[in-house]
């Protein structure tokens, strides 16, 4: 007697190399899926900070991509506000107290994305919410309102067809610069409960239609279940976090593993596996290190 849908993962047609960087873009998932790769001496790079929305995410990929005119366009977006300089399409990560560090620290990460597309041609995005903030003052998009009131900003939910529309254009000028890029997409199963069950329901099911429509026009793009995972194989409080909304050590662990088993081939297995055994003998002389200092100051 089964009391469980298990999730089978299947070989994709996509197989992604461990010696070769990643660069994640997208919601707090991402940055699970990286601290994963880390573990295994996998480079993964997450240059954008934490974005939800479709929207942000197309607009905060494209500066990246465009170098200097992304440099000027990067600096249209800060305001001074609380002592710090901060921009309305990325997060606090960027802030700073002078206008010049926010500038080059957008560099900084500008030339991260850059260097690990181009090395490994391997991006994966990940899709929190289709609710997307704008400012009021002339409409543009806003990827972090870095608690600034209210009244600053309106907000709706995007449509399927202009997400579907925005990234197959991002699409084809990334192919452009990156010939024989492969894009990894999946909706993030952190709840987003501002908006209650209807509305986070409702959210989500946007994205995966506009993700079913995403990867059904493009060859290079591919859907990973990372939702579907969360909501109908674990399908259970015990795998979320204390927060009920974030997904649990345990449940992250699972989607990895299956996130492997679908991506990753026999020989990249082993290369995880050792850069795993290197990761955790090099931390554990670390904490060695740093007890001996402790004890013989």
């Amino acid at each position: 007697m089964n009391f469980r849908t298990e999730y089978k993962p299947a070989r994709r047609e996509i197989i992604l190399d461990p010696r070769k960087p990643v660069v994640l873009v997208g919601s707090c998932f991402s940055q699970n899926i990286a601290s994963k790769m880390e573990k295994c001496d996998w480079q993964s790079v997450n240059p954008c900070g934490t974005l939800y929305n479709p929207l942000s995410i197309s607009i905060a990929i494209d500066l990246m991509c465009k170098e200097d005119d992304g440099v000027k366009e990067f600096e249209k977006t800060l305001f001074h506000s609380g002592g710090l300089w901060n921009s309305h399409l990325f997060d606090s990560s960027f802030s700073a107290i002078a206008k010049e560090d926010c500038i080059e620290e957008f560099c900084h990460r500008q030339q991260l994305l850059l260097d690990a597309l181009g090395r490994g041609g391997v991006l994966i995005v990940t899709f929190g919410t289709s609710i997307c903030y704008f400012l009021s003052e002339d409409e543009r998009p806003v990827g972090n309102c870095h608690k600034e009131p209210q009244n600053l900003f309106y907000r709706r939910r995007l449509s399927v067809e202009e997400i579907v529309a925005g990234w197959n254009e991002r699409i084809k000028e990334l192919q452009v610069r990156f010939p024989g890029i492969k894009i990894i997409f999946t909706v993030s199963p952190v709840r987003h409960m501002k908006d209650g069950f209807e509305g986070n329901t409702r959210s989500k099911a946007i994205l995966c239609l506009a993700m079913e429509e995403i990867c059904r026009d493009n060859d290079s793009c591919i859907y990973f279940p990372a939702f579907e995972i969360m909501n109908d194989d674990l399908r259970d409080y015990r795998f979320y976090a204390s927060d009920l909304v974030h997904p649990s050590e345990e449940a992250i662990d699972y989607i990895w593993e299956k996130f492997k088993a679908e991506f990753i081939d026999s020989e990249g297995e082993r290369i995880l596996a050792d850069g795993e055994r290197k990761y955790k003998t090099s931390h554990h002389r670390g904490k060695t290190g740093a007890l001996g200092k402790l004890l013989h100051p």
